[in-house]
């Protein structure tokens, strides 16, 4: 996918939905072991604590790392 913004390929990976901060994480790489921090490729989303989440989820998102926004589809 090319970024709206600058046209440089962006990269495939995901936003998991467990136990760590709100990350954007590439394809290939898993979530940090360590609860509560970023996994070593992750990109850290703006984001707030939850103590209750549900876990095993995840989301498709593409990064621009020239742009610094990721991009991400929609259900509807």
């Amino acid at each position: 996918m090319k970024c709206p913004y600058c046209q440089e390929e962006m990269q495939l990976g995901y936003i998991p939905n467990g136990g760590q901060p709100v990350q954007w994480i590439p394809n290939g790489e898993r979530p940090s072991v360590l609860s509560f921090s970023i996994a070593e490729q992750g990109v850290p989303l703006i984001n707030q604590f939850k103590p209750f989440k549900a876990n095993g989820y995840k989301a498709e998102a593409h990064y621009c790392s020239n742009c610094k926004v990721i991009i991400a589809p929609t259900k509807n």
